[in-house]
């Protein structure tokens, strides 16, 4: 290690050695204040022989740990230990005599028995803002205050060290501002750094950059080195948390820059210092570099002036360029425990000004000469401007693009709400308990079934229309689910269109195969619903779609023997092509088999008899055919005369009539006109499922009823309620019956039932009066 000629002169003398505690030594306003660790701040005063004299003596009620400046003038901040933050004001004047001041506990701008370390960061009056850092239990906590009520507070764990708490030692704060391109000089408030904006955008964000805002850095004992921007932190944000930029595996002694704005420099106790500079990289254009060095230790002070620093290892006092390839240089003074560049510069800069404080309790200054390149010009160079100018459109256009896709995160976010929100009003409005005379649901669907040819093979087709009358519109997303289940049989067939666009007030049909002539099995059960896909709103998935859908019931449509009927068309004329046919076929004795054959004196028949005043009441009068062709046009959903022939899916031929009859055609408990409903065919399953299906149908006439209506003729009454009875009885006996001859193909034993059915049909007859 190389030596270096310096001077070196007592100001004052303490009377007594420096407690082991480390001292604390703050230079301002022509005022030298020192903290030996104990609970007295002394106050030195210069004089014209450039010596020092005790003004003041500051009695506190505990140890002092650190000292800071205030902006006013002859006013600092003091901590006590297990005390809070003081703020204290000395007086103005030069005293002759010293003077002890003892400082109450009311000074405290700040009651913390925990803090250990703080710092200034914004300070007017009576509204400065503080950033403190205590240790509670296994955490360190940094709380930021203002006006002492906390604005924020987050906390890491403390990595132990191997002894008690007191090994922890002191942490370091400081406040890091970007610079605007001047290099800041002595005048700066102490705790207050000064970046390159490059380098500060690269270790606190392109955020905390371009607003400018300062960086809180904190060097805690076991040597992490932790930075929190201090940009937009609310009481509320607690999740977030410091972070950690570097570890020296060892206690911090200094914080500070090298260079004026261009590095940041942390110095460790056993003697490592850590540098964070900026280099250039291909890729990446300027990055951090962390470069580490080692010199002896342990490090007891340190302070920084431009890029030299300055530290004491209690046995010598030592200087280094910081640097590459430079080495430390020893300034031949020893037992140095406080050090602190000097309130009075000389002139010009030419020479460097200490002021230390020995372990035998002396004040002394520390002179040496210093080249000019200890300063740094003012002005940017140009090429460093440039650099700045590129760093700036750089760190704009990452915000643009973030900007950019927050922007959509948001539209995504809000289209996403938009279409919950419709999904919750539909289900509101399809899944509510309908009350007394209310209307039909705003959204329905309704079936009309109808005989189509596909692929050369009669099909029954199902034409649902879906109809939305609600206030809502059915984007991409819902879909129409048809269902349709057979009664005979426990598997379901499941059809699923997806919806375009439907506005309300519009409708859309949709076309469900039911099943071919030779394999159709009436009645079938069709349960329609809406589905929504939640792919539509968290976007296409693997996982399973019947766990990403929301179902909504619509109706439920039973499609029976009525509705799979096939009218004929009037007979052909005589003359006519076809009814030529027909009689030379007759002619020549050639029929077309049993299957087609109309009904004969052999066929089955099953009659019921309604209410004609019922029937009159509900279907609105009799019409021009007679009150027989308007029930048998109920029945059939299309005008027909009052008897009509059709054939069934099986194609059996089957004949419908509706005539009325007299009052003494009835029974002896109804006397009144009747409408004798009749089911001829040669088959007996054509007419069982027939004669359940009009059993059905009259079924749900009746439940119409009002209740007035049956109040006002109680024989009456009771003789529809007997008659509901038979009819749930027959249709439960027809159900267990029709099941394996829904065709006429069965077994012997379903058709020895299903004619007990038919015989009861016939020989007592069931009137609905």
């Amino acid at each position: 290690m190389a030596s270096a000629r310096c001077s070196v002169r007592t100001l004052a003398g303490l009377g007594s050695a420096v407690s082991a505690r480390r001292p604390r030594l703050l230079a301002r306003d022509s005022r030298v204040l020192v903290a030996r660790g104990e609970r007295e701040v002394l106050v030195f005063g210069r004089q014209e022989s450039a010596l020092l004299s005790v003004e003041a003596v500051l009695q506190f009620d505990s140890a002092v740990t650190l000292l800071l400046p205030a902006a006013g003038r002859h006013q600092f901040y003091v901590l006590c230990e297990n005390a809070g933050i003081h703020r204290v004001t000395l007086p103005p004047g030069p005293s002759p005599d010293p003077v002890l001041l003892p400082v109450p506990p009311e000074a405290a701008v700040l009651r913390d028995e925990g803090i250990c370390c703080f710092v200034v960061v914004e300070e007017a009056v009576a509204e400065e803002t503080l950033a403190t850092l205590s240790l509670r239990g296994a955490s360190w906590v940094l709380s930021l205050y203002k006006r002492a009520e906390k604005l924020f507070e987050s906390s890491v764990l403390v990595v132990p060290p191997q002894g008690d708490r007191a090994e922890l030692g002191s942490p370091v704060m400081c406040v890091v501002h970007p610079s605007d391109g001047a290099a800041p000089g002595r005048t700066d408030p102490p705790g207050h750094l000064y970046l390159e904006p490059v380098l500060y955008r690269l270790l606190f964000g392109v955020d905390a950059a371009l607003l400018r805002c300062p960086a809180v850095l904190c060097g805690l004992p076991d040597g992490r080195l932790l930075c929190l921007p201090l940009c937009g932190l609310r009481s509320s944000e607690q999740k977030v948390r410091p972070s950690v930029l570097h570890s020296l595996e060892q206690p911090l002694v200094l914080l500070g820059t090298s260079g004026g704005p261009q590095g940041l420099v942390a110095v460790g106790q056993q003697g490592r210092v850590l540098l964070v500079t900026t280099r250039d990289s291909d890729s990446e254009g300027k990055v951090e570099d962390f470069r580490e060095l080692d010199v002896r230790g342990p490090v007891a002070c340190a302070c920084l002036d431009g890029s030299r620093l300055y530290y004491s290892t209690a046995a010598d006092l030592v200087t280094l360029q910081l640097t590459p390839g430079q080495v430390p240089v020893s300034l031949n003074v020893s037992r140095v425990t406080a050090l602190s560049l000097t309130w009075n510069p000389a002139e010009g800069g030419a020479v460097v000004e200490l002021l230390a404080l020995s372990l035998t309790g002396q004040l002394q200054k520390v002179t040496l000469p210093q080249g000019s390149e200890a300063r740094s010009s003012a002005r940017l160079p140009s090429t460093l401007a440039g650099q700045r100018v590129k760093d700036l459109l750089a760190a704009i256009g990452d915000v643009w693009v973030r900007a950019s896709s927050l922007k959509s995160s948001v539209k995504d976010r809000k289209e996403v709400l938009r279409l919950l929100n419709q999904v919750l009003n539909v289900s509101s409005l399809l899944l509510s308990p309908r009350k007394a005379g209310e209307a039909a649901r705003p959204i329905t669907c309704h079936g009309v079934t109808s005989w189509s040819s596909v692929l050369q093979e009669d099909a029954l087709m199902l034409r649902c229309t879906l109809e939305n009358h609600s206030p809502h519109v059915l984007e991409p997303g819902w879909s129409l689910s048809v269902q349709v289940q057979s009664v005979s049989r426990s598997a379901a067939v499941t059809h699923s269109f997806v919806l375009q666009k439907l506005e309300p007030g519009r409708r859309t049909g949709v076309d469900v195969p039911l099943g071919t002539a030779c394999d159709l099995t009436l009645p079938l059960q069709v349960h329609t619903s809406l589905m929504f896909s939640m792919g539509a709103v968290w976007g296409s998935s693997e996982e399973n779609p019947q766990l990403s859908c929301v179902g909504l019931p619509l109706n439920t449509l039973v499609v029976d023997w009525l509705d799979g009927l096939r009218l004929d068309r009037p007979s052909s004329p005589a003359g006519s092509s076809d009814f030529l046919v027909q009689r030379f076929l007759r002619s020549r004795g050639v029929t077309s088999g049993e299957r087609g054959q109309e009904p004969g004196p052999g066929s089955y028949r099953a009659a019921l008899k309604v209410s004609r005043e019922l029937l009159a009441s509900r279907l609105k009068g009799p019409g021009r055919g007679g009150l027989g062709a308007a029930v048998l046009t109920w029945l059939l959903g299309q005008p027909v005369p009052a008897r009509v022939s059709a054939h069934c899916p099986s194609g059996h031929c089957v004949q419908l009539a509706a005539n009325e009859v007299a009052p003494s055609d009835c029974s002896q408990d109804a006397v009144m006109a009747a409408v004798e409903l009749q089911v001829e065919s040669s088959s007996m399953a054509a007419v069982c499922g027939l004669h359940h299906a009009i059993l059905r149908r009259v079924q749900d006439l009746l439940s119409g009823v009002s209740v007035e209506r049956e109040a006002s003729a109680a024989p009456r009454a009771e003789s529809l309620r007997r008659v509901l009875r038979r009819v749930e009885a027959l249709g439960d006996a027809l159900q267990q019956a029709r099941v394996p001859v829904a065709l006429g193909g069965g077994t012997r034993t379903s058709s020895e039932r299903l004619l007990q059915v038919y015989q009861q049909l016939r020989e007592e007859p069931l009137l609905v009066m």
